[in-house]
Order: C-alpha cells, then structure tokens, then sequence
C-alpha cells in the first residue's frame, strides 16, 4: 500500500477521536454556560415578579376583604329576603327574566325555607338586645312558625352565633360579637 494513504488514514482516525473526545466536553460546557445564563435571567425576572407582587399585595388584600364582606351582605340579604317574603322582590326577578339590563342590580339567591336560626338571626341584626318573648312575637309577625321550645333549642345549638343573658326572671338574646 501507500504509505501516504495510511498516514491521511491515521491522521483522520486520529482527528476523528480528538473530535469525538472535545465535542463532548464542548457541549457540556456550552451547556452548562446556558444553564447559568437561564438561572441569572431567571432569578432576575423573579424579583421582579416579587416586587410586582408586593406592590399589589395591598389591592389582592383588599380584594379579599371586599369579598369576605360581600359575602357576609348576601347572606344577611338572603335571611331578609325570606324573611320579608319573595313577593316584594320580585320585579326584580321579573327583569332576569325579561332580559333586560340589570348588571347594575344586585341579585340574591336564596333556598326554599329560611331555618329557624337564621330567621331569629336576621331579626336580632336589627336590635341589639330581644327578649326571647319578643323574638317569638317577631318570629311570628313574619310567618316563622316556632314554639318557645324551638327558639330555645336553637339558641343552644347555636352558641357560635348567639349570647343569651338572663336579668330579672327575664331571658335576653343578642349577637356575639
């Protein structure tokens, strides 16, 4: 053979394992050259992100308290609602129905039947301070069927949301604050 194909055949072999030797490392250092590059850009868009978020932290929380206070005035809306009786709000209803353009309207919905609790609830929102009797009294000027018994039942079972004070012989109901 000739001598000078073998050695463009060796100095190829040779060239072809440094290649394959140095490409290897080259590609790891390029890779880890990126990653670097990602973990600096990344760390950079994240404190902006965390002074972003800590500039709005005050409107997500007072988003938050919003809600929570929305929430409490549909309920209370709600109690009222089945406690005056759906008649009186019922155009509104009417206007759902129609179609017409009632964003601006405040909507409520409400289950069937108001439980005792939350009717004695509703009418002791309005009054600080009830006697018992006078709450039955109210209970039956809107219709709430409830004996004595029922009213006292559901003053314990619901200690969480009522305080019960006696003065005089006489039995007093209230809110917790």
């Amino acid at each position: 053979m000739n001598p000078q194909i073998r050695n463009i055949d060796s100095t190829n072999c040779l060239t072809q394992v440094a290649s394959e030797c140095t490409i290897p490392i080259m590609r790891f250092v390029d890779i880890e050259k990126r990653l670097n590059q990602q973990y600096a850009e990344d760390e950079k868009q994240l404190r902006k992100n965390y002074s972003e978020q800590n500039k709005l932290r005050p409107h997500v929380v007072r988003f938050h308290d919003l809600e929570r206070e929305a929430k409490a005035r549909e309920e209370r809306m709600a109690r009222v609602l089945k406690l005056l009786g759906d008649e009186k709000f019922l155009d509104t209803r009417r206007e759902l129905l129609k179609g017409e353009d009632v964003s601006k309207e405040v909507t409520v919905f409400v289950e069937e039947k108001l439980p005792l609790w939350l009717a004695m609830r509703a009418i002791v929102e309005q009054a600080t301070e009830l006697q018992v009797v006078d709450l039955q009294d109210a209970l039956e000027y809107f219709k709430v069927k409830a004996s004595r018994q029922a009213i006292e039942s559901a003053l314990a079972s619901h200690k969480e949301t009522f305080e019960t004070k006696v003065r005089n012989r006489e039995k007093f109901v209230s809110l917790k604050r």
